[in-house]
């Protein structure tokens, strides 16, 4: 389920902010206008009826209130016992549909708001005469009222949604920063362009970002200088054995001198491919042709299928790291093999954009859980770390380095029981 973002919680509360602000106030100003107009201007307009409904007189002249009528654009309506008139239209159009009139404290008239329009009706002692204001200006129908506020609504959310937006548009550079930072590319850093809160924190994840680079280059120094040490006294022992006799001591003791020298070579190869000015020695070279010398020199005797595809092009690679690459692959499925009669597959494919190779094995395979950390630095299935079951776990992190120092990709599938499959995905 996709998840709503800042903003857009941020606009959905405004808006019901709004639509209750605009609520709540209609009802209290409208109430409240109410009580101030009859608290307050209704003796005023009293009193102004007054003056008109004694120029009608009693019993009233109909004449002379069809003259006021027309002069103050006022809507008059006279019953009595022998009087039923009104100025213009019928008296059932005004009289009939109007609101009950509030009495006032006195009793001595009665009036209302309806519609925009104000009403009193002033008793007389032969007729009842009311007075109608705004007869010919009517309030906006209650949809356009509406309408009209919905759209003025929605542009004062328009105008908050873009400085809210402006607020909070830091995030993402900040989001894409921190994702970039966690992959691996440490020299990036965020663009800063605010001084507020939203630029203090760009500017302390870079300075965290400074620190892991600080502190991952200073472990590699370290794990190369003692790399490099190391060659020294491998070397002295290697000539200190040399001059002893033959013995299965001897053979032991070379057994393990070797594998601590191919450990540091590993090393020293690995630190360097994670460095970022890994130095690459490209040649214009086929995959096939790398396999079939890879093989023919260390696997002239293993039962290795070969589907190579014959429209793999010619690509820009560094030719002594890509042997390291194939030969490891094949060692591997090799040593994991169920018997050493199995048949390990080597393929290449082209496509469009890319070249694939895939070794494939009918092993043991490896269970799921461990294949994410499969090349990750020294992680090993076997904790034991027997000598048997495999080196250092070194072997696979170094292929990704190779394979990504060429903007390749590295994938590996297995299934336990029946074997792994390791793709190497090239740029054509």
């Amino acid at each position: 389920m996709n998840k709503i973002n800042l903003s857009t919680k941020l606009i959905l509360l405004f808006l019901l902010t709004a639509v209750a602000i605009i609520i709540l106030f209609g009802m209290s100003a409208g109430s409240g206008f109410k009580k101030h107009f009859q608290d307050s201007l209704d003796p005023h307009l009293y009193q102004y009826f007054s003056y008109i409904n004694s120029e009608i007189g009693s019993p009233p002249d109909l004449n002379k209130a069809q003259q006021l009528s027309e002069s103050l654009n006022i809507k008059i309506i006279l019953k009595g016992n022998h009087i039923n008139w009104s100025s213009g239209n019928s008296v059932s159009e005004f009289g009939e549909h109007l609101l009950p009139p509030q009495p006032d404290k006195n009793n001595r008239y009665t009036s209302n708001i309806q519609r925009g329009r104000y009403v009193i009706r002033i008793p007389n002692s032969t007729h009842q005469a009311t007075f109608i204001t705004r007869h010919e200006r009517e309030l906006p129908p209650p949809w356009a009222l509406f309408s009209n506020t919905l759209l003025g609504l929605f542009f004062v959310l328009g105008l908050l949604y873009l400085v809210l937006h402006w607020m909070i548009s830091p995030l993402k550079l900040i989001q894409a920063g921190i994702s970039r930072i966690g992959s691996g590319e440490l020299d990036y850093r965020i663009r800063i362009t605010r001084q507020d809160e939203m630029g203090s924190l760009a500017t302390e994840i870079n300075k965290m970002a400074d620190d892991i680079d600080n502190m991952l280059a200073a472990k590699q120094q370290l794990l190369l200088a003692i790399s490099h040490e190391l060659r020294s006294p491998i070397t002295r022992s290697k000539v200190a054995l040399s001059l002893m006799e033959d013995s299965p001591m001897k053979d032991g003791l070379k057994g393990d001198i070797d594998e601590m020298e191919k450990l540091v070579t590993d090393l020293l190869d690995a630190e360097r491919l994670n460095h970022r000015h890994q130095q690459l020695h490209y040649s214009q070279v086929t995959i096939n042709q790398l396999i079939e010398q890879t093989i023919e020199q260390s696997f002239p005797n293993e039962p290795i299928e070969q589907a190579l595809a014959t429209n793999v092009p010619t690509q820009s690679l560094d030719e002594t790291r890509f042997q390291f690459v194939i030969k490891n692959l094949l060692e591997n499925a090799l040593t994991y093999r169920k018997q050493a009669s199995d048949t390990i597959i080597i393929n290449t494919k082209k496509t469009e954009q890319w070249v694939y190779i895939t070794v494939e094995d009918h092993g043991n395979g490896i269970e799921e859980k461990h294949i994410p950390h499969l090349t990750e630095p020294f992680y090993r299935v076997d904790p034991s770390r027997q000598r048997e079951t495999g080196g250092y776990g070194l072997g696979l992190y170094i292929i990704k380095m190779i394979v990504e120092a060429h903007q390749g990709e590295l994938t590996i599938e297995s299934t336990v029981n029946i074997g792994t499959k390791v793709i190497i995905k090239l740029p054509c």
